[in-house]
């Protein structure tokens, strides 16, 4: 989930409040990605979306939809591509996502194991959303939706 959570950060998982029905477009989340491990990524897609990327733009059904939270990452990179062009039928032979499943992708476009390699995760497996980043302290942060 570079940059925006780094390996060694400390997170408070919202687990209590934070339902399947809960789940939303651009979410930080932790789910169960085994028996052993858990994993931490952005819901990009939630059931009924077709997803695309053009030209390192996300489209869901059609519409464009800005990611803020990328720009820093996207300034770094020097004008290279971060998200590879994919329609979501390509990656899983599925139009759309399936009921009870999402797609995720890790803010680290380049680097990042998630749906565009093991497709879509069941939202029953959503361990919570990741409401705070506590430490280290002087990167504090709420919300994850914005850049």
């Amino acid at each position: 989930m570079m940059p925006t959570l780094q390996d060694g950060n400390m997170l408070v998982v919202n687990k209590v409040s934070y339902q399947v029905g809960d789940l939303n477009r651009f979410d930080v989340v932790v789910f169960h990605a085994n028996k052993k491990e858990d994993y931490v990524k952005r819901i990009i897609g939630l059931p009924g979306d077709h997803i695309e990327y053009k030209h390192d733009k996300l489209y869901v059904n059609g519409q464009f939809v800005d990611e803020p939270y990328l720009e820093t990452y996207k300034k770094e990179i020097d004008g290279r591509q971060l998200t590879g062009d994919f329609k979501l039928e390509e990656l899983t032979k599925e139009k759309s996502v399936p009921p009870g499943y999402i797609f995720v992708v890790g803010d680290n476009r380049l680097g990042s194991w998630d749906s565009r390699h093991f497709g879509f995760v069941k939202a029953d497996t959503v361990v919570g959303k990741v409401d705070l980043r506590y430490w280290p302290i002087q990167e504090v942060q709420t919300n994850f939706s914005k850049g």
